[in-house]
């Protein structure tokens, strides 16, 4: 008898959690907060203007699934960055 297993791919999740409406959920979430929070509002701001992937020349005429996506690779890169500086600061101190 052969077990007929799919595998889901990270694709699948988040087309699952933009279809039930998760991810406008979050997003809502997140803009409640930022104009509630002033420091955030102005640190997200910031990130904006600086972002690589929104800054690039025709960044206009990509789809939201394309931004998306190379925002969350632009965001994982920053914060892979924070937290090797972070874990180099707290080696340096031992």
């Amino acid at each position: 008898m052969e077990s007929s297993s799919s595998v889901i791919t990270p694709e699948d999740v988040m087309g699952t959690l933009m279809n039930d409406g998760t991810i406008d959920s979050m997003r809502l979430k997140i803009i409640t907060q930022l104009k509630a929070n002033e420091e955030l509002k102005n640190t997200t701001i910031k990130m904006v203007e600086q972002s690589r992937v929104l800054n690039t020349p025709g960044a206009e005429k990509q789809t939201k699934r394309e931004l998306f996506d190379a925002l969350r690779q632009e965001l994982e890169y920053v914060c892979y960055l924070f937290w090797f500086a972070s874990a180099l600061s707290q080696e340096s101190s031992i």
